[in-house]
């Protein structure tokens, strides 16, 4: 590395600076005393530019004798960042119901101050996650920028040198027991069920994964609650991204909301850090267009083939008993539909669906094989008016919700501003301690730095 290079050629100088001033005839014991200094100081900085590896090794070293694992601070980032963000939209939320039923004093007095330190806290956990993870990638650089600094004659810049020495080990080695520090201290939890929360993305698919547009999404838990109510956009999906729109994990049945019928699943959501991907197929739904759908009991009647030319669908059943199919569709679309190539067949049922008018087609089929012929003249897809039910307002309901999310914010503020930054000092502290054995930093340095003026 370059920079060891020059470091070297810095304490070569050094040294024989001080062995001129040290053999200069002058009788003045203090020019000597100079030369002294600058030999043992050459020396000395050639050392450390020989021990640029074991400096490098100790960190690896230090950090597998005490267990320190990056990978770990960064579960415990990425883990309380979402918790301090659903804990946002949380208080968010509460504000914003209060201001509708006529307290808003409440949401600016004592809501928007806890707001305010929220962000402070994530800032906080922030801006020392992206540092030390810095020093943590360039480590080996600020060491060997140390060393060449350590190495200026005279030790213009010794001081610097050792802590830029001192403070990736530290750091690195440090950096990541945070988690273990806060545990240590933080020995109460406040429950926090009710901003447990994360992204998602919500599919549904027919029976041949075509993707259904407008379905909508009713989840409720296991005693029947609703948890929320989300409606698909034209492309299938339910974008719970957006972190009013997020989801709990746990246990959820998920009733898939369709014009004229309903579709249910069960699902056991984990918290992965990620988004949450949630995919379905309804087997007994063939979807012809947007809005435009074929219903049928799988376990009466099985779908032989599909085929398409253009806009014509032909469906083949065979069916092993009595049974019924239903041709829904927008009241405003024009289909021509043949069954087993006759028109006319079955009768028309018209209902509203969130406010939107479709009608059913609905057709009687005997034991036997079955061709349904739909050709699609025009279609009208329109947009259901449902008023979605977020979670986080279903949440911010509850009685005790205001009471428990002061007393999460005391936590939050208690574990993630107060503790790290104590530890901060504690790292600090232990960058100095180390840069004074280097002999860069004096003690009265280290007092001002940590005590201040």
């Amino acid at each position: 590395m370059d920079l060891l290079y020059l470091a070297y050629y810095l304490s070569v100088l050094t040294y024989f600076i001080g062995a001129a001033l040290k053999g200069l005839p002058i009788p003045l014991s203090s020019v000597k005393k100079v030369g002294q200094r600058l030999m043992v100081d050459g020396v000395f900085s050639a050392f450390m530019v020989f021990s640029y590896k074991a400096l490098v090794f100790s960190i690896s070293y230090l950090s597998t004798v005490i267990g320190a694992d990056w990978r770990l601070l960064n579960e415990w980032y990425v883990a309380e960042s979402a918790s301090l963000m659903s804990l946002f939209v949380l208080l968010k939320t509460i504000g914003f119901l209060y201001s509708k039923v006529g307290l808003g004093f409440l949401a600016s007095g004592l809501i928007s101050p806890m707001v305010s330190l929220l962000v402070d806290v994530l800032v906080t956990i922030t801006v020392f996650y992206l540092a030390v993870k810095a020093i943590y990638l360039t480590a080996k650089t600020m060491i060997a920028v140390g060393i060449l600094l350590y190495s200026i004659p005279f030790r213009l810049t010794r001081p610097a040198g050792a802590v830029l020495i001192s403070l990736p080990i530290v750091f690195t080695v440090g950096a990541p027991l945070l988690p273990n520090f806060v545990a240590m201290f933080s020995t109460f939890n406040p429950p926090d069920n009710f901003v447990q929360a994360q992204p998602a993305y919500i599919r549904l698919f027919d029976y041949l994964n075509q993707p259904i547009a407008y379905y909508v999404v009713n989840a409720s838990d296991a005693n029947g609650d609703q948890l929320y109510m989300y409606l698909s956009d034209s492309s299938g999906l339910v974008n719970a991204t957006s972190m009013e729109r997020w989801i709990p994990p746990g246990y959820q049945r998920l009733d898939f909301l369709l014009p004229g019928s309903k579709y249910s699943e069960e699902a056991n959501v984990t918290s992965s850090g990620g988004i949450v991907n949630l995919t379905f197929r309804v087997p007994n739904i063939i979807k012809i267009d947007m809005n435009t759908l074929v219903y049928y009991n799988n376990d009466e009647a099985v779908v032989e083939s599909v085929d398409r030319a253009g806009n014509t669908f032909t469906v083949l059943f065979n069916v092993l008993y009595n049974t019924k199919i239903y041709l829904v569709y927008e009241s405003s679309s024009t289909l021509h539909v043949w069954f087993d190539n006759a028109t006319g067949q079955g009768y028309t049922v018209s209902f509203y669906w969130f406010n939107v008018g479709f009608k059913a087609l609905v057709i009687s089929l005997n034991p036997g094989l079955h061709n349904l012929t739909i050709q699609v003249v025009n279609v009208v897809a329109s947009k259901p008016n449902v008023s979605e039910v977020y979670y986080f307002e279903k949440v911010a309901e509850s009685g005790s919700t205001l009471s428990l999310a002061i007393g999460a914010v005391s936590v939050k503020f208690f574990t993630l501003l107060v503790l790290p930054v104590v530890y901060i000092f504690v790292l600090v502290t232990a960058t100095l301690g180390l840069a004074r054995i280097l002999g860069g930093v004096e003690a009265r340095i280290s007092r001002l730095l940590v005590l201040g003026p």
